[in-house]
């Protein structure tokens, strides 16, 4: 069996530690969060209406004037922040590791989280994830918004590097924004500590806290609580599935298309070429399971972003590679490519003529825009070096 080197140019990311001690008595809210006013006329959500969380990690000015629409990135809060919240500073693989442990825990239920903006005439849910500037708080929200009678509302969340503490502090957020309370429960994502374990929307009745000194009231949005709980309690797993319904299948199919190596090409050991391709999908990004084949052969197995990966001085001959992604909802692609190696002080064939070329006369200087043509050799060896650029920063 000939052996590859085959190496990770864009490594995925990990959860981490936890940002924050629970002992140490930093809240993940303000002591306590106002009810939302009713809106005259406004109504409760209709039962089992799917939502959209967008995850924003670029932050941005805020808008004040125009409530919490986070269309316009309003707030009600932009004077806590000086009206910007800076960006999130972690790299991509970071965000797509929140972002999918954010998902995970939504997993029963009709939201569907995204970290591109939605466009402007769909409604969601916006929590900004960034610089909060020093705040004695982890994260924050408006109001609580019982039957999520306002729509769509804007909240903030500390940039914290832990995908399982960002997720919990998220989702904490966006439920105020829903119409969740904090409960006394650390297994429950409302309680207001962050937990060393993990803490998901609980099948459980547990008691309603007034602040982070965990001080029990009798709740503010009992016309739901009560539903399922007696009055003072709350069941966070029942309330999102009475909102949002259960979860929406995925079953659009991701598309993958390889961008290097180039169809056809042939290169000469020693050599290093970039394995990229293009993946789009309706949930992009998430990581994929990414599986490769050269010539029949499965060559690699694992859970990445996409596909980025470095082929080091690859086995001499023909070899016809077969890339296959699934996404999280067991959609699958597949693209191929076929290069062909060469050994140590070999010459590359020469280029075929490109028919529809015509000759130029003599002394006659062509018109040129730019930079020169230097044709698909340089080509591979840009995309090789930016991979090579990306395998140094990452590993």
């Amino acid at each position: 069996m000939v052996m590859w080197a085959m190496v990770v140019a864009l490594a995925g990311g990990g959860s981490g530690g936890d940002a924050f001690d629970p002992d140490a008595g930093m809240s993940r809210d303000t002591p306590s969060i106002p009810a939302a006013e009713t809106i005259p006329g406004s109504q409760a959500r209709p039962v089992g209406t799917p939502e959209f969380l967008y995850v924003n990690f670029d932050g941005g000015l805020l808008q004040t004037g125009c409530g919490n629409d986070p269309h316009y990135d309003c707030s009600t809060l932009a004077h806590l922040f000086d009206g910007y919240v800076g960006p999130f500073e972690g790299n991509f693989s970071q965000r797509v590791a929140i972002l999918q442990e954010t998902r995970k825990d939504l997993a029963d239920f009709g939201v569907t989280t995204v970290i591109e903006r939605p466009p402007d005439d769909l409604d969601y849910t916006m929590v900004v994830y960034g610089d909060l500037g020093a705040q004695s708080f982890a994260g924050i929200a408006p109001y609580i918004d019982c039957e999520d009678t306002r729509g769509g509302d804007t909240s903030f969340t500390a940039a914290f590097s832990s995908s399982n503490t960002g997720s919990t502090v998220i989702l904490q957020e966006a439920a105020h924004t829903w119409g969740l309370e904090h409960v006394d429960a650390t297994s429950d994502i409302l309680n207001p500590f962050k937990s060393v374990g993990q803490q998901s929307f609980r099948d459980e009745c547990f008691k309603i806290v007034a602040n982070t000194d965990l001080e029990p009231t009798a709740g503010s949005c009992n016309q739901i609580h009560q539903r399922f709980c007696d009055i003072g309690y709350q069941n966070s797993y029942q309330e999102m599935l009475l909102l949002f319904g259960p979860a929406v299948p995925d079953v659009e199919a991701p598309t993958l298309e390889i961008t290097s190596p180039v169809d056809g090409s042939t290169h000469v050991n020693p050599t290093t070429i970039a394995l990229l391709g293009e993946i789009d999908d309706n949930l992009h990004p998430q990581f994929y399971s990414v599986v490769i084949w050269d010539n029949g052969e499965q060559l690699f197995d694992e859970l990445h972003v996409g596909l980025d990966l470095l082929l080091v001085n690859p086995p001499l001959g023909a070899h016809e590679f077969v890339v296959q992604i699934t996404d999280d909802g067991g959609n699958v692609a597949e693209a191929r490519v076929d290069f062909t190696i060469l050994a140590e002080g070999s010459e590359l064939p020469a280029e075929p003529e490109d028919p529809d070329e015509v000759d130029e006369p003599k002394g006659v200087e062509s018109c040129a825009v730019g930079q020169p043509d230097d044709g698909p050799a340089a080509l591979l060896w840009l995309l090789a070096g930016l991979a090579m650029v990306r395998r140094r920063w990452w590993s």
